[in-house]
């Protein structure tokens, strides 16, 4: 045993250990012997509390699972298991899953499982029919004796409606509205919408089904009420929380919502009605070039070769009035074709399912139907694009708003100074206006004028001689000229990945593979596209020529992996939970697979998207979940058979003071408003890992992480028993899927380390801050294990640089050079005699200087104060949203080494790119270990990330000063991955009367390195002036004050604090207001600091010495490596605590 909570029983809600928790099992109260079967014991011992309803739902799940296997033949899959979990503990919930991962099937076995009176909702009348028959037929092959009525439009089926004779009601959507006050009486259990896209389009339907399920008109219009108040908000939780209504499932492949109703089932039900968008791709991209006299006809050889099952767009160079030219002689070479303009979506789908045609043709446009509206996945299995996607500017251009917005994000990277963020600014503008047409325009003065504006900025330049130049250099952009003059030609990204997509979805769990043939009748414009794509994916697309492909096989492959799809076989999906701090840190990660869909689950908003292997939901923990008890043992921590064993309780924060309390003693006191208890997020995180498969935990990779991790896992092993821990040093794809398939057990060792610092930090920050306020008669002053060592240094500090030395300045060809004297008079003496300075270069010599190594936690906040002027807490505020977002390394670190994927897929394609492959010099800086220095995770320099911020790519709040940040990192980490420096030095011989000096200084670079990213080296000219310019005299501190930087350098150089922990002991001297900062952020001690820091030195020498911090660092960094017991912190510190309850030690 670790620890215990203090009300952390699932069950009973009473103390219990973690070594408890950890085996799955309730406290010993409710449990004293050890069973396999918990719920069966606790059920015979009448102790069934907590995990009741989750013991109802495990034996409901294994009725579920005979009738599944009895009504089909075989086995439900793990996401209906996990869906008729959520069914069992009563939510109401949207089923958005493809084709063939058995959702009509879940839902109509729900209807008859479900005790009560239940409804399906379908479209049409046929439907019905077919659904009866099928609920009849399971219900016969279960041994099931259901009424089930089906209502067709017939006389006997309404008068059997109406008399209520019927036990499952399947019916049509316009039934329900005309018969809406007969359906409100019927007081309905389950309503299962099947096709629920459809059931959406009438938003009268809508109200009608929340007043079906038990809401009154009051409660409906609160829930669609703009501008809801606080009130209102808390009205809508008690209605949300209120039993006896109706429950709700939504069925859909396709979700695409619309209507204001929607806010009828977030607001009631807590649900959100959206699709997730999934960017999943499983496509080989081909091409070949050749000339736009071949592109037909090797369209066509292609499709011979590959068959059905294809798509054709043509560039939009074609144009709408050759779609059909180039329809007939597709058919005139054999082959079924269709148009996109001969039938509307539906119908087109309907007669390429059924095998009328082999090919359908279209525009390569992003509003062209077959682009976005077609979704047949067992179907299309290679798309052909004659021509590349493009989009083609005239010089002469149009006001409309999306071209223009292209064109821009096209031309960003050519823009120069003022004219990149004027661009910028433009782009975000243009953001808002995509959708409208030029035609428009007139019905709005003030956006039109500034279109124009834009218009004129972007004719401006690409009519300028110097900026067609760089047009010309352009991989990304370039300059065509047509008979008609010159145009602007860049390769349409988002179109190729939109139309590519529809021939590769996602299907019955998994991704169908697909084929893409690109025909490029221009290779500049094939390379455009390449750039642009590599923009928009965030790397480079994998295109390969077609000349390796084997067509034949390639097209056998694809028909194959459809076979399963056409039979209607369902496939396995997994569902995951990954349980991260942050709901930045969330949203980053489930962005990764495209645009997820939300759910709110109590407290928490979760986030699902559908993966390669499966359905990921991710939710956040929002920090820390358990904090030290405050009114238990000493200060937390009782002794039990020979042990400590500190005792924890979930932290509470009372809304109206924003105060953190931890006891329930504390509650009652302080608290007379609402609280906010973290014990809800761990009980809505409980519910929801009941209901998946697996749990991730992917908490920050340090010991605080795994703390976080281990509180976690402790809380939710009752509920799922497959948890482990997922440790990534980087917000990246990349690292999320590595990390997610070499997933790890807890790490002890760092929780009890972490343990031991909660401890030390708790002990040695109450003792000593009882003691403080029983001197000072002030509650607000505090002192801590690392706190009060440093204070000490910064009192030190300032006593030191109250001596006084002198140095002399002066400018010799514009470089400066100082010197500097101890004695005041000699000072003066040399001053006045600089007049006469002479000097003599006495040699010259080559040497190299060194690449500084990547940034670390201390040397990051010390650059960032130094270099932009930001606070300790500030920067690693900044650190971490850079991290959360993806865009840097874990940032916590103390180590300098650089990965393999941070030389070569970081720094080497941005150096080669901007300097040569010359300059590249790539560096590991340290041999082994976890951690990573603090890094940028791709090749993007600022403008790369303002660009990401302007397409909406990229959201960071504080977004310039986290940009600068940004770029400090960016710049330091290209630097020591770049050569050595090679200078070429002159040593000098000054001389001014009897003063006489040397000094070394550089004045040519004769091998160009680093320095290109990082600190510039400031040459000197031995042929400019001779005479001193500039000349002061000063008197300055014998040794410089700290600032909050050299401060954070002198922990880590002296071995106090960790990378952590730094920012938040600068802060809290701070905030305690024991260092004010004065000119240039130099630090110095008030009198109340100095007053505190006395006291304390006094009674507690030993305690804020140094030395016993440090050892006390050292013994918890031997806990953490797994060579020491925790408990021998405690055993140190005991003597300091023993006079709190001194029974207690």
């Amino acid at each position: 045993m670790l620890f215990k909570i203090a009300h952390g029983c699932p069950n009973c809600g009473h103390e219990i250990s973690d070594t408890r928790l950890a085996q799955g099992l309730p406290c010993e109260t409710c449990l004293p012997e050890l069973k396999n079967h918990p719920c069966q014991a606790l059920e015979e011992n009448r102790k069934l509390l907590g995990f009741e309803p989750f013991c109802r739902v495990e034996k409901e799940l294994v009725r579920f699972q005979e009738a599944f296997e009895k009504a089909l033949g075989l086995k439900p899959s793990s996401l209906q298991l996990s869906w008729a979990k959520r069914l069992f503990l009563g939510e109401s919930f949207a089923i958005v899953a493809p084709t063939g991962t058995g959702k009509t099937t879940f839902g109509l076995l729900s209807l008859l499982l479900l005790p009560g009176k239940n409804l399906i909702l379908v479209p049409t009348r046929l439907l019905c029919e077919q659904l009866a028959a099928r609920l009849l037929e399971m219900a016969e092959k279960i041994g099931l004796q259901r009424s089930i009525l089906a209502y067709r439009g017939r006389k006997k089926e309404k008068e059997a409606f109406l008399s209520g004779d019927y036990e499952i009601l399947v019916a049509t959507s316009a039934f329900m509205y005309k018969q809406a006050e007969e359906f409100q009486k019927a007081s309905f259990s389950l309503v299962f919408v099947d096709d629920v896209d459809a059931f959406l389009k009438n938003s009268r339907h809508v109200e009608t089904l929340f007043k079906i399920l038990g809401f009154t008109e009051e409660e409906l219009s609160l829930a669609l009420k703009k501008g809801k108040t606080p009130e209102d908000y808390e009205r809508l939780k008690i209605i949300r929380s209120r039993a006896g209504r109706g429950q709700l499932l939504l069925s859909s492949a396709t979700l695409k919502p619309r209507g204001a109703r929607l806010a009828l089932f977030q607001n009631l039900l807590g649900f959100d009605i959206q699709r997730a968008v999934s960017s999943l791709r499983n496509i080989t991209d081909t091409y070949e070039v050749l000339t736009r006299e071949r592109l037909l006809q090797r369209a066509t050889e292609l499709i011979k070769v590959l068959g059905s099952g294809g798509l054709v767009f043509l560039s939009e160079e074609f144009g709408k009035d050759r779609v059909e030219d180039v329809t007939q002689f597709l058919r005139s070479q054999g082959i079924k074709a269709i148009s996109y303009l001969e039938e509307k979506p539906e119908k087109l789908m309907a007669r390429l399912r059924a095998g009328e045609f082999e090919v359908a043709v279209g525009l390569s446009h992003l509003s062209n139907p077959l682009v976005r509206g077609i979704d047949l996945p067992e179907i299309l299995r290679y798309a052909v694009f004659v021509g590349v996607p493009k989009h083609v500017f005239p010089l002469k251009l149009e006001d409309t708003p999306a071209r223009l917005q292209n064109l821009l994000s096209a031309l960003l990277p050519l823009f120069e100074n003022d004219d990149q963020l004027t661009a910028l600014s433009y782009l975000r503008y243009l953001k808002s206006y995509f959708t409208l047409r030029a035609e428009d325009l007139h019905r709005y003065p003030r956006l039109a004028k500034r279109i124009r504006e834009i218009r004129n900025f972007l004719e401006k330049h690409l009519n300028d001689p110097a900026f067609q130049e760089r047009l010309k250099q352009s991989e990304e952009v370039f300059l065509e000229e047509t008979d008609d003059g010159l145009r602007v030609v860049v390769g349409d990204a988002a179109t190729y990945l939109q139309a590519s997509g529809r021939v590769s979805r996602l299907s019955a769990g998994r991704v169908l593979p697909g084929l893409s043939l690109v025909l490029a009748e221009d290779s500049k414009a094939f390379v455009s596209l390449v750039h642009r794509l590599t923009f928009f994916l965030g790397e480079p697309p994998a295109f390969i020529p077609l000349s390796k492909l084997d067509l034949a096989e390639e097209s056998r492959k694809l028909t194959e992996a459809r076979k399963d799809t056409r039979k209607g076989q369902t496939l396995e999906v997994k569902s995951t939970l990954l349980v991260v701090e942050s709901p930045h840190k969330a949203r980053t990660i489930a962005s990764f697979w495209g645009r997820p869909s939300q759910r709110r689950l109590g407290s928490l908003t979760v986030y699902e998207i559908p993966t390669e292997n499966g359905l990921l939901m991710v939710t956040a923990s929002l920090g820390h979940v358990f904090n030290l008890s405050r009114r238990r043992g000493i200060f937390g921590v009782q002794k039990a058979d020979g042990a400590f064993v500190p005792i924890f309780d979930t932290i509470k924060r009372c809304r109206e003071t924003g105060e953190e309390l931890i006891d329930p003693e504390e509650v009652r006191e302080r608290c007379p408003g609402e609280v906010l208890d973290k014990g809800e997020i761990l009980s809505a995180l409980s519910r929801l890992a009941f209901t998946v498969d697996e749990v991730f935990i992917g908490s920050d990779p340090d010991a605080e992480g795994e703390k976080i991790a281990y509180d976690l896992f402790i809380t939710l092993r009752p509920f799922q028993r497959n948890i482990k821990r997922l440790e990534f040093h980087e917000v990246t794809p990349r690292a999320l899927k590595e990390a997610l398939s070499t997933p790890r057990d807890f790490n002890l060792p760092r929780v009890k380390a972490q343990l031991a610092r909660r401890v030390a930090d708790r002990w040695v920050g109450f003792t000593l801050s009882r003691y403080l306020w029983r001197v000072f008669s002030r509650r607000g002053l505090s002192a801590g294990r690392v706190q009060t060592p440093v204070l000490g240094w910064v009192i030190e500090r300032a006593r030191e640089a109250s001596r006084r030395k002198y140095r002399l300045s002066f400018y010799l060809s514009g470089r400066r050079f100082d010197r500097e004297f101890e004695d005041a008079k000699e000072a003066r003496r040399a001053f006045e005699k600089l007049s006469t300075l002479k000097w003599h270069l006495l040699e010259f010599r080559e040497e190299t200087l060194q690449a500084p190594p990547p940034f670390t936690t201390d040397s990051v906040l010390e650059e960032a104060h130094a270099r932009l002027g930001l606070s300790s807490r500030k920067t690693m505020e900044l650190l971490q949203q850079l991290f959360e977002s993806g865009l840097i390394t874990y940032h916590r670190t103390d180590s300098t080494r650089v990965s393999e994927a941070g030389r070569f897929q970081v720094a080497r394609p941005y150096i080669e790119k901007t300097l040569g492959a010359e300059y590249f010099r790539p560096r590991g800086w340290a041999d082994s270990g976890a951690h990573e220095a603090i890094r940028p995770t791709r090749p993007w320099d600022t403008g790369e990330l303002r660009s990401r911020v302007a397409h909406g790519l990229l959201h960071l709040e504080e977004e310039r000063t986290a940009i600068r940040l940004y770029d400090l990192i960016f710049r330091r980490f290209m630097a020591s991955q770049c050569r050595n420096t090679v200078v070429k030095k002159a040593r000098l011989l000054f001389k001014a009367e009897d003063f006489k000096w040397e000094e070394e200084v550089p004045v040519e670079i004769l091998v160009q390195g680093f320095e290109k990213f990082w600190d510039r080296i400031e040459l000197f000219s031995p042929e400019g002036s001779a005479q001193p310019e500039k000349v002061t005299l000063s008197a300055i501190s014998a040794v410089p004050l700290f600032t909050e930087g050299t401060l954070v350098q002198e922990m880590k150089r002296r071995g106090l604090g960790r990378p952590s922990t730094y920012a938040e002991i600068v802060s809290t001297l701070l905030h305690r207001h024991y260092v004010k900062p004065i000119k240039a952020g130099r630090l110095v001690p008030t009198h109340l600091g100095k007053e505190v820091y006395e006291t304390l030195r006094q009674a507690f020498p030993h305690y804020v010495s140094e030395e016993f911090t440090r050892e006390l660092e050292t013994l918890m960094d031997r806990i953490e490596e797994g060579q020491s017991d925790w408990q021998e912190v405690c055993i140190t510190l005991k003597e300091l605590v023993k006079n709190e309850d001194p029974s207690s030690i």
